[in-house]
């Protein structure tokens, strides 16, 4: 059976853990857009908290219960690190297989997107590149625990999303974060906080990610909620010192430990975190 103009495939429903969709939202913003969109034809599933799209033909549909399956213990994780409850409808999240396809979804090349209000996901996921479904996931949970973000905090929204996911390549985001900094040294806190988009992108956002692990470590999800909410400058306090103070600390303590093979080092600047083919 087809619906809607690009025609969506509905397959049977998951026998376990079905997503409670009877009366849920209609799928809003670029979620309404892709599934309108005739370029496209999707195969529809449906899993506890999410209705789920993988493009027809695609690598993504042909693995479509294993990514399936990863999606409910991804938002379990988003919750368990804010401590919060899940978002109030289904989570609309959509497979394709490569770069064009999001851009002609999204209308940019990325490889993972949110369309956080309307609470829709969308994901590369091929052979050679994973899915960002924990990054992605903790935008729509995080913006809608705690509402828009404060000016200027892009830092702490993409930190918060690598943190979730919590690695890049094989590696952990701290220990790519090492290779990097040794090559090519720190980003500032100033440069983080206010022009986080203007920065390397891939060291920024690992960067940002490590130290947004260290402060929910350190003084949990309230802390991280204030500085969402209210903005941050170096000199702002967390737990009685200032973000300066608390990023120096920080850098020295995670000085030392795993870096990556120099050939998969390269392979992930080159490439991204999502780069699945390793020397080792």
């Amino acid at each position: 059976m087809k619906t809607r103009a690009s025609g969506i495939v509905v397959a049977a429903l998951l026998a376990v853990g079905l997503c409670a969709c009877a009366g849920a939202p209609a799928p809003s913003g670029l979620a309404a857009s892709a599934l309108d969109n005739p370029g496209f034809t999707w195969l529809h599933r449906s899993v506890a908290g999410f209705r789920v799209y993988f493009k027809t033909g695609g690598y993504a549909a042909r693995h479509q219960d294993s990514l399936l399956a990863r999606l409910p213990a991804s938002l379990r994780h988003a919750r368990d690190l804010l401590h919060t409850t899940a978002p109030d409808g289904p989570i609309d999240v959509f497979f394709v297989e490569s770069r064009d396809d999001m851009s002609a979804l999204i209308g940019a090349k990325a490889t993972g997107f949110a369309d956080q209000a309307a609470r829709a996901v969308f994901l590369v996921n091929n052979p050679s590149w994973r899915a960002f479904d924990r990054h992605e996931i903790m935008h729509v949970v995080s913006f809608h625990a705690w509402g828009p973000p404060a000016p200027n905090n892009d830092w702490l929204q993409e930190g918060l999303a690598q943190a979730a996911d919590g690695r890049c390549g094989d590696y952990t985001n701290e220990a790519v974060l090492r290779g990097f900094t040794q090559r090519h040294g720190w980003v500032s806190l100033e440069d983080m906080l206010v022009n986080f988009r203007q920065q390397p992108d891939l060291r920024a956002y690992l960067q940002a990610a490590a130290f947004t692990r260290y402060l929910l470590d350190t003084f949990g999800p309230e802390a991280l909620r204030l500085l969402w909410q209210r903005g941050a400058t170096p000199d702002t306090e967390v737990g009685g010192r200032s973000l300066a103070d608390l990023e120096a600390q920080w850098r020295a303590r995670i000085a030392a430990g795993e870096q990556p093979a120099a050939a998969d080092l390269a392979a992930i600047e080159e490439t991204g975190c999502g780069v699945t083919r390793w020397t080792r």
